[in-house]
């Protein structure tokens, strides 16, 4: 039993360095400035950890990542966006990571009525085969994350509307990837048409 308990704690202390790495990947790579965005992660199928309400993603700190559980409501001090992450745990259960981010490129495209085709790129087919979108919806709000829920179930890759994008993975990893290539793909459309779509 002791041992299993220290596998459970030296899991998690991985799992919190993995996010706080991804935090400051994204901040690094400007798909995201200050507090926003957010990033989660499946601790076993019950508990997850999120990040922090108005933390900037460039300057986590472990120890500051809440822990969470899938079967109750979110824990105190959750980044605004939980409910999105919670409520995509639940419809899916394969999903075991979630980035949201804001990439500028993405952003644009999407002002333009329109979202990155995967079809692009060689690595939009293979790391983000669909993307799904989802309307201009009130930041924190369980609509919103109901109609994001619902949409990461279709596709790993999903554009809010004035808002930003969240990404499933299997891994943090593969979450993270998927974003880095979805602002890839809209960068790659923005150019190839001179900014326009």
């Amino acid at each position: 039993m002791v041992g299993r308990e220290l596998s459970d704690t030296s899991r998690e202390q991985r799992l919190r360095a993995e996010i706080v790495a991804a935090g400051a990947t994204l901040a690094r790579l400007g798909l995201v400035r200050g507090a926003e965005g957010n990033i989660s992660a499946r601790l076993g199928g019950e508990r997850y950890l999120v990040t922090p309400s108005g933390w900037s993603k460039g300057r986590l700190v472990g120890a500051e990542l809440v822990l969470c559980r899938v079967a109750a409501e979110p824990a105190a001090g959750a980044s605004s966006e939980v409910l999105a992450h919670l409520l995509t745990y639940r419809r899916c259960p394969a999903v075991a990571a979630l980035v949201h981010a804001h990439p500028p490129a993405v952003l644009a495209l999407a002002t333009r009525g329109a979202i990155p085709d995967p079809g692009l790129l060689r690595e939009g087919n293979l790391l983000v085969p669909r993307v799904a979108r989802v309307p201009a919806l009130a930041p924190g709000t369980r609509e919103l994350a109901e109609e994001c829920a619902v949409a990461l179930s279709r596709a790993p890759a999903v554009v809010m509307a004035r808002h930003g994008a969240i990404t499933s993975g299997d891994t943090l990893r593969q979450a993270l990837q998927r974003m880095e290539v979805l602002e890839l793909l809209a960068q790659t459309a923005l150019s190839a048409h001179g900014g326009r779509p």
